[in-house]
């Protein structure tokens, strides 16, 4: 019997996105006030889509229109965290990220409550400048891609992160 029916506990995760997004050779980057300079991204919310919801959050991070075109990775952190900010006292569930390489539509890079500053850089410049590990290993795996989509499976606890599974599928 499946353990979570065992204790009648429902497993959960939260479900998020990122994008690559590509203009002119150049990839777009935002600098998160919490984790440093990263891909645009964020939570999937009720009742919308993956791609909705990527769309959603690297507009509202960077001010720039996207079109997804091509999943590369997934990515599943196996860890319960304490929450922080105004989740502090509750208990943020593991993620699942699905990472897209995306096309830019319109926009102007801009800044906005959630993002520090917005630059468009070079693709070596973007790892570069990745200044968490899991976003390095999941730029560094989208610049990379070459039509198979990458799982990641990982333990990260706010303060270091090990890698348990890498396969491409």
């Amino acid at each position: 019997m499946d353990k979570w029916l065992e204790n009648k506990e429902l497993p959960y995760h939260l479900v998020s996105a990122c994008g690559l997004v590509r203009k002119d050779g150049q990839v777009l980057l935002i600098r998160n006030p919490k984790r440093g300079w990263e891909l645009p991204g964020g939570t999937v919310e009720q009742g919308e889509t993956i791609t909705e919801a990527l769309k959603r959050e690297i507009f509202e991070e960077s001010g720039i229109l996207s079109e997804p075109e091509h999943l590369t990775g997934v990515y599943q952190n196996l860890v319960v965290k304490d929450g922080y900010g105004p989740l502090s006292g509750m208990k943020i569930p593991p993620i699942i990220n699905f990472a897209f390489l995306c096309k830019y539509v319109d926009g102007e890079a801009a800044v906005s409550d959630e993002s520090l500053d917005v630059r468009w850089v070079t693709p070596d410049e973007a790892v570069q400048m990745a200044t968490h590990p899991l976003y390095e290993k999941r730029l560094v795996d989208m610049l990379k891609y070459d039509g198979t989509v990458v799982f990641s499976s990982y333990a990260y606890d706010n303060k270091t992160a090990v890698f348990k599974a890498d396969e491409n599928l």
